[in-house]
């Protein structure tokens, strides 16, 4: 059982430290260039991926003075902003090594621009292997004894006994911290790419908020100097509005209290009269709306005299002819004009 342990074990770091190709790999119009300080175990034919998203395939790796250049194949459907960056992942602790291209974050990536066929992709990394990962920490094993492992288990044990429920709530917090900060990613990049605008803005009118302290200082100098006269402008429109309270007040207020009185006066008249006003009006209205008489375009009038027209001239009559003639007079009023 101990022979086959170490077997095992080689047989399990074999199978970490190799990858074979991908079959059906992906390929595309665009091909572009990376160049990484380790490749890992990546081989032509693994995958180009964008968000987790496979667009392309590895078509040549190659030595490039010191440092490894790989070649992509990517679909042309699937254009990549200027400005990406290229890292050698791996899809899991066993999996097999891909390039992860990554947009740059705060930017609109619809409208481009983008790279063109050819071009190389300044920005590389290496995500850490486990091997990578073992390796760093095989010397902090080492210096590490038997007893030293021992007390170091002893206390975790004895500082989580009973702690079970409280670690697992920690754990579970924690996650959720990362998922939000995860999930805010990209209004965090929004937000320092906004702090970074906001610099660039004040940085180009340095001038004016260098000149801003000595307007500020100019200003503070005058209100201190005017102060004085401020201050005895201030006193005098007091002083005249006392006076106005005492004089002119009470005097438009006695007025006005007569006024009102008057007014009033006024309105119970009107008041009382309303019936009268009301039959005139109307009276008014009947003599307008009445059609007018006319003869040769002239209005008539007709009046009746009754009482004041006397009777016609007789014999008995004769000795009195100026009251003849003013009855004459008067019946000239009902003959229509000549």
């Amino acid at each position: 059982m101990r022979a086959r342990l170490p077997a095992a074990l080689l047989a399990l770091l074999m199978t970490a430290s190799c990858s074979l190709p991908t079959p059906g790999a992906t390929t595309g119009e665009l091909t572009l260039h990376a160049v990484f300080d380790d490749v890992q175990s990546l081989v032509t034919g693994h995958s180009v991926q964008i968000a987790d998203v496979r667009v392309g395939t590895v078509t040549g790796i190659r030595l490039q003075g010191y440092r490894a250049r790989v070649t992509m194949s990517v679909q042309a459907a699937h254009r990549v902003p200027q400005g990406s960056t290229a890292t050698v992942a791996k899809t899991s602790v066993l999996g097999e090594n891909y390039v992860l291209l990554t947009p740059p974050p705060g930017k609109d990536l619809s409208t481009g621009p983008y790279l063109a066929d050819g071009a190389t992709i300044a920005e590389t990394s290496v995500e850490p292997d486990i091997e990578q990962v073992t390796a760093r920490a095989g010397p902090l094993i080492e210096a590490l004894g038997a007893q030293d492992v021992n007390a170091i288990l002893d206390a975790a044990s004895t500082a989580f006994a009973g702690q079970g429920d409280q670690v697992n709530r920690l754990i579970r917090q924690t996650a959720e911290v990362t998922d939000a900060y995860a999930a805010a990613r990209a209004d965090l990049a929004t937000t320092i790419d906004a702090l970074a605008r906001l610099g660039d803005d004040l940085a180009e009118g340095s001038a004016e908020l260098d000149r801003l302290p000595g307007t500020l200082a100019a200003a503070t100098s005058r209100l201190a100097h005017g102060r004085r006269h401020i201050k005895t402008t201030v006193i005098a429109l007091t002083k005249l509005a006392e006076e106005a309270n005492l004089t002119v007040y009470p005097r438009h207020a006695a007025r006005l209290r007569t006024l009102l009185r008057e007014l009033e006066a006024v309105s119970s008249s009107m008041q009382r009269g309303k019936e009268d006003l009301k039959r005139l009006v109307n009276e008014l209205q009947e003599f307008i709306d009445a059609p007018p008489i006319v003869v040769n375009g002239q209005m008539l009038t007709y009046l009746w005299l009754k009482g004041l027209l006397l009777p016609a001239p007789g014999p008995s009559s004769s000795a009195d002819p100026p009251a003849a003639d003013r009855g004459g007079d008067f019946r000239l009023l009902l003959e229509p004009p000549r």
